[in-house]
C-alpha cells in the first residue's frame, strides 16, 4: 500500500475516534464502515465494478445502527 493510501486510512480511522460516542459501540461500527469501504474500494481497483451502491448499504448500515440504539428507533 502506497504511504498515500495509508495516511487517507490513519486520518479516517483518527477521525472515527475522534468521533462522539452518540451511542455505545458507535466508533467501533463507524470504525467498522470505514473499513468496509477501503476493502470495497481495494477491491474495485481490480474488479472496476460500480461500489457506490455497496458504500451507500454501509453508510445505511451505520445509520440504521445509530437510530436502533439512540431509542428513537424501534
Amino acid at each position: 500500500m502506497a504511504y498515500k493510501d495509508e495516511r487517507v486510512i490513519s486520518i479516517l480511522m483518527e477521525q472515527a475516534d475522534a468521533t462522539e460516542e452518540r451511542v455505545p459501540g458507535y466508533r467501533h461500527e463507524l470504525k467498522e464502515a470505514v473499513a468496509d469501504i477501503i476493502a470495497l474500494e481495494r477491491q474495485n481497483k481490480f474488479a472496476k465494478t460500480n461500489i457506490a451502491v455497496k458504500v451507500g448499504d454501509i453508510v445505511g448500515r451505520v445509520g440504521t445502527y445509530l437510530n436502533k440504539h439512540t431509542g428513537t428507533g424501534s
